[in-house]
C-alpha cells in the first residue's frame, strides 16, 4: 500500500514538474535536475528495495547455515558469549556464539581472520527491511580454520585489534569508548552505557560526522604548517588520509558524507558549487548512486537530515554570536532528527535539546581532540601517564554528566506507530518550525512545536481495545490494552540460562520495549506472572528497572523464598504494589473485566500446574490465556466456569501435548488460537496433534514462529495484524 501511494505521488510530481518545465521554458540541465533525476532516483530506490526484500527472504528461507565463514574482526568474549563479524559469500554478518565450556582458551585469537567451517542460524533481531540478518553460531570446527592474510580489510582490522590491545595495556578507563570515538564502532561499548546515550539524546555524537573530519583536517593543517609545508602538499596529504579514514570506519555513511564534502571543498573552486547546499546534494547523489541501499540506513538519514537543516539555517547562524550559534545548532539538529527518531525508535529524547548544549561543545573542543591525540600517541612504545590521567578525568566528567541527565529524563516522550500520512504532515510542520526559527518567530515556533506534539503523539493513538502476542521466542508475553492506554502484561518472556551465562535481556530490549513504545505506553498498570519458569519471568527484573509498573501479580506459593524476597525488595524500591493473585482475582481495566481463575495445583511438583489462568471479558469478546496450564488445570477450569465460544485462546504450554485436550477444545471452541513459540526450538513445539485438534474445531491458529508478533483489534469484528516475517 505504501509503494502504491509512492507511485501515484511520483506520477503526480512528474506531470507537475513537466508542466512547469514547459511553461517556464527551462534549460535542459534544469529540466534534468528537477524532473528526470527525481524519477530515476525513485525507480532506483524501488528496485533496490525489491532486491533487498528478495535477499532477505532468501536468507530466512535458508536460515540453517553450514558454511565456511571468515572471522573478519577480532571477536570479543564477555560472559561466555563471543561476538564479532564474519564474512560469508561476500556478505558480512554480526555473529554470536555462546561457549558452553570455558576450556576454549584464547579462542578470540584462534578465530581472528581465520576461515572456519561453522554451523548456525540466520535470524533478525529487529524486523526492519534494511536490517541484516544476525548469525547465531551453534558450532565452530576449530580444526578446519585456515589463515587468510590478504586485502585492505585484513590490514585495517589487524590495526584495530593492535590498538585495542595496546589501549587495554594502558591505564586508560574504557578503551572501547576510545575506539568508538575514533572509528564509530560501538560494538564493544557496554550496552547499558549505549542505552544511556540514546536516552539523553547524545548517541549521534558517537557517529563519525563532519565534526570528526573537520578536527582531523584541522590537526593535519596545524601539524604540517608547523613544518612550513606548502598548501598543495597539505591538501595532497588530506586527500590521501581521508579516504583511508572512511575505510577505517567501515564505510560509515556519515563519514562518507563528511569526507566527500571535504574533498569537494578542497579540490573544486567555489564557482562550480556556489553554495554548501549544492555540495550536500552532490554528495547525496554520489553516495546513493554507488550504494542505493544507504537510503535505508538510519545513520545516513540522520547525517543528511541534520546537515540539511543546519544548512537551511545558515542565514540565521551567520548573524549570531558563537554562543547563540551553539544553542541554535543544537536545537536545529534535534529538530532535524525528530522525525527519524519518531519513526525508528518511537521515542523522542526531549532532554537532548538540553543535554546537547553541554555535550556538543564538550565533544568538539575537549573529548574528541584529546581522544584523537591519545589514539595517535598510542602507536608509540611508551605511555604518557599525564595524558592518560587527563583523558581519564575527561571521561569521568563525561560519565558523571551522562548519569545526571539520565536521572533527569523521567518523562518519556513515546511516539505511536506513524503511517505515511502522519509522517508527511509531521515533516511539513517540522520544516515550518525551522522557518520560524530562522526568522526568529518565537510565538509561531511555540505553536508549531505544540502542533508537532499533537500530530505525532495524540492523533495517531489507537482507540481500540487490543490483545497482542509479543514475539519473545520460546516464552510467553501477552499484552492487553484499552483505548485509554491502560495495560495488562501477562508474563515477560525470558531465556533459560546455562550455569555461567549472564542474561542479556535482549528479549525485553528488542521485542517488548519497542512494542510498548510504539503503542505510546508509559505505564504498565498490571503485570501478571503466571508461574516462575524462566521463559515467563526471565525479563521481569529488567522491565522493573526500565519501565514504570504499578502492580505485579504472582502466585506466591509457587515461588522460592529467595526469589520472592528479591521481588519484594525490587517492588519496594520502585514503588510497585505486589499481590498474590488470590487477593486480586477480579478487577477492571476501563470497560474490560479481568478474572484470574484459581485452577492452580500448588501441591504439584510441576510448576506448569501452578499457572494463573486469565479470563478477559470485553463487551461480547472473551479471551482465555492459559499460561503453561496442563490438562489437569483445564479439567478444573471446566468445572468452575461455563466457557462456551471463547473468541481468543492463548494455548497453554506453547502447544505442548500436556495441555489443550480434545474435551477442553470441544467445550470452549476458540475462534482464534495463539501459540507463543520459537522457530525450530529444542522441544519441537507446538505438538502437531495439538495443531490438528485446533484446526479440526475451525480455530485460526497463529504462531510467533511463523507470524511474528500478532495483534487482535476488537471492534465490531476482530481484526488480526501479524508482523511481517
Amino acid at each position: 500500500m505504501l509503494w502504491l501511494h509512492a507511485r501515484l505521488m511520483a506520477l503526480f510530481v512528474f506531470v507537475l514538474l513537466l508542466f512547469i518545465a514547459i511553461r517556464k521554458q527551462l534549460k535542459l540541465i534544469q529540466f534534468i535536475s528537477i524532473v528526470i533525476l527525481p524519477i530515476l532516483s525513485f525507480m532506483m530506490f524501488q528496485n533496490d528495495l525489491v532486491h533487498t526484500r528478495d535477499q532477505r527472504t532468501t536468507q530466512y528461507n535458508n536460515m540453517h547455515l553450514q558454511s565456511q565463514a571468515y572471522f573478519l574482526t577480532k571477536p570479543v568474549l564477555k560472559h561466555q558469549k563471543l561476538r564479532g563479524k564474519v564474512e560469508i559469500d561476500h556478505q558480512i554478518f554480526t555473529f554470536y556464539y555462546y561457549l558452553k565450556h570455558s576450556t576454549k582458551d584464547n579462542i578470540e585469537n584462534k578465530l581472528f581472520q581465520k576461515s572456519c567451517f561453522v554451523r548456525g542460524e540466520l535470524s533478525s533481531i529487529n524486523n526492519r527491511i534494511n536490517d541484516k540478518a544476525t548469525l547465531f553460531v551453534k558450532a565452530i570446527d576449530l580444526d578446519s580454520c585456515k589463515g587468510n592474510e590478504s586485502g585492505h580489510q585484513y590490514l585495517l582490522e589487524r590495526h584495530k585489534a593492535f590498538i585495542l590491545d595496546k589501549l587495554k595495556a594502558t591505564h586508560i578507563k574504557g578503551p572501547e569508548k576510545i575506539i568508538a570515538l575514533i572509528s564509530g564502532d560501538t560494538s564493544n561499548v557496554d550496552v547499558n552505557d549505549l542505552e544511556k546515550y540514546k536516552e539523553i539524546g547524545i548517541y549521534h555524537l558517537l557517529a563519525i560526522s563532519g565534526t570528526h573530519v573537520g578536527i582531523i583536517v584541522a590537526i593535519i593543517f596545524y601539524v604540517l604548517n608547523l613544518f612550513r609545508m606548502p598548501l598543495f602538499f597539505i591538501k595532497f596529504v588530506i586527500l590521501i588520509l581521508l579516504p583511508l579514514y572512511v575505510l577505517y570506519t567501515e564505510l560509515a555513511p556519515s563519514a562518507m558524507r563528511a569526507v566527500i564534502v571535504t574533498i569537494i571543498v578542497i579540490i573544486l573552486p567555489k564557482r562550480i558549487f556556489r553554495n554548501t547546499m549544492n555540495i550536500l546534494a552532490f554528495s547525496f547523489i554520489t553516495l546513493t548512486l554507488i550504494y542505493p541501499s544507504l537510503i535505508y540506513h538510519i545513520g545516513f538519514q540522520f547525517s543528511f537530515m541534520i546537515t540539511f537543516f543546519i544548512l537551511l539555517s545558515l542565514p540565521l547562524l551567520e548573524k549570531t554570536t558563537a554562543f547563540k550559534s551553539t544553542f541554535y545548532i543544537t536545537f536545529i539538529a534535534q529538530l532535524g532528527s525528530l522525525i527519524i527518531s519518531a519513526y525508528y525508535f518511537n521515542q523522542i529524547q526531549w532532554i537532548g535539546f538540553i543535554s546537547n548544549l553541554f555535550f556538543v561543545p564538550f565533544y568538539i573542543f575537549i573529548l574528541y581532540p584529546l581522544t584523537l591525540i591519545y589514539f595517535i600517541i598510542n602507536h608509540l612504545p611508551i605511555e604518557i601517564q599525564l595524558l592518560t590521567g587527563l583523558l581519564n578525568l575527561v571521561i569521568k566528567i563525561h560519565d558523571i554528566v551522562v548519569d545526571t541527565f539520565y536521572s533527569l529524563s523521567l518523562y518519556k516522550w513515546y511516539i505511536p506507530e506513524l503511517n505515511e500520512y502522519f509522517l508527511v504532515i509531521a515533516l511539513a510542520i517540522i520544516l515550518a518550525a525551522l522557518v520560524a526559527i530562522v526568522h526568529k518567530k518565537l510565538k509561531v515556533l511555540t505553536g508549531l512545536m505544540i502542533l508537532i506534539y499533537i500530530t505525532v503523539t495524540v492523533l495517531p493513538r489507537a482507540n481500540d481495545y487490543r490483545l497482542t502476542m509479543l514475539n519473545v521466542g520460546q516464552g510467553d508475553a501477552i499484552l492487553f490494552e484499552t483505548n485509554k492506554q491502560h495495560t495488562l502484561l501477562i508474563d515477560t518472556g525470558g531465556k533459560l540460562l546455562d550455569k555461567d551465562e549472564k542474561a542479556t535481556h535482549n528479549i525485553a530490549r528488542y521485542h517488548i520495549l519497542p512494542t510498548l513504545k510504539k503503542r505510546a505506553i508509559k505505564t504498565i498498570n498490571y503485570l501478571i506472572i503466571t508461574h516462575p519458569h524462566q521463559d515467563h519471568i526471565g525479563e521481569l527484573n529488567y522491565l522493573i528497572e526500565k519501565y514504570r509498573i504499578e502492580n505485579i501479580i504472582v502466585n506466591i506459593p509457587s515461588m522460592k523464598s529467595e526469589q520472592l524476597n528479591s521481588l519484594k525488595k525490587q517492588c519496594k524500591n520502585n514503588e510497585i504494589q505486589l499481590y498474590d493473585f488470590r487477593e486480586k482475582q477480579n478487577f477492571e481495566l476501563d470497560k474490560a473485566v479481568i478474572n484470574l481463575v484459581d485452577v492452580t495445583i500448588n501441591t504439584s511438583d510441576d510448576l506448569n500446574e501452578h499457572s494463573i489462568v486469565t479470563l478477559i471479558t470485553y463487551e461480547k469478546y472473551k479471551m482465555l490465556l492459559m499460561g503453561d496450564a496442563t490438562i489437569n488445570n483445564e479439567n478444573e477450569l471446566l468445572k468452575q466456569l461455563d466457557l462456551k465460544a471463547v473468541d481468543v485462546l492463548k494455548v497453554g504450554h506453547h502447544g505442548s501435548k500436556t495441555g489443550t485436550s480434545e474435551a477442553f477444545i470441544r467445550a470452549i471452541t476458540p475462534k482464534i488460537s495463539l501459540i507463543s513459540v520459537a522457530r525450530n526450538n529444542r522441544y519441537n513445539l507446538p505438538n502437531q496433534e495439538t495443531i490438528n485438534r485446533l484446526i479440526n474445531y475451525h480455530s485460526q491458529v497463529y504462531q510467533t514462529a511463523n507470524h511474528g508478533e500478532v495483534t487482535i483489534n476488537f471492534k465490531e469484528n476482530m481484526y488480526i495484524k501479524t508482523e511481517e516475517k
